[in-house]
C-alpha cells in the first residue's frame, strides 16, 4: 500500500510539475514596423526592449507559428508641444498568418517612449488572451 501511495504522489508531483511549465511558457512576438523615420524607429526599439524584458513573451523571427506579431502599420505621428514632443502611436497585433487581432492605439512623450512600450506589452497580453 506504501508504494502505491508513494507512486500515486511521484505521479501527481510530475503532473503538477508540467502542468506549471506549460503555463510558464513565452509566447513568441515579432515587432514589424511599416515606418523608417527616426521616431518610430525609436519606439520600435524600445517595444522590442519592453518585449525582452517581458516575462510572458520572447521575441522571435522567421514567422514561427503560434507568434504575435505586432506591427507598428506606418510612421508614428507626433506634435510640438512646447519643448517636447507628443507621439502618437498605433499598433496592429495579429497571429504569424495574418489574422487580425485587434489594434492599439496611444501616446506618450518622445523623451518616455518606454511608457508608450509598457502600455503596448500590456495591450499584447490581452490579445493574446483574446486569441486563445
Amino acid at each position: 500500500m506504501k508504494i502505491k501511495l508513494k507512486n500515486l504522489l511521484l505521479f501527481l508531483l510530475l503532473v503538477s510539475l508540467n502542468a506549471r511549465a506549460k503555463t510558464s511558457e513565452k509566447t513568441l512576438v515579432e515587432v514589424w514596423s511599416g515606418g523608417d523615420d527616426g521616431l518610430t524607429l525609436r519606439l520600435r526599439d524600445a517595444l522590442e526592449s519592453a518585449f525582452k524584458s517581458s516575462q510572458e513573451f520572447s521575441l522571435s523571427s522567421g514567422k514561427t507559428p503560434g507568434t504575435l506579431v505586432v506591427t507598428i502599420p506606418t510612421h508614428v505621428d507626433w506634435k510640438k508641444m512646447g519643448r517636447r514632443t507628443q507621439v502618437f502611436y498605433t499598433v496592429e497585433f495579429a497571429s504569424i498568418d495574418h489574422q487580425n487581432i485587434t489594434t492599439s492605439t496611444g501616446s506618450c512623450w518622445d523623451d518616455r517612449l518606454a511608457k508608450c512600450a509598457d502600455q503596448i506589452v500590456k495591450d499584447a497580453k490581452m490579445a493574446t488572451r483574446a486569441s486563445r
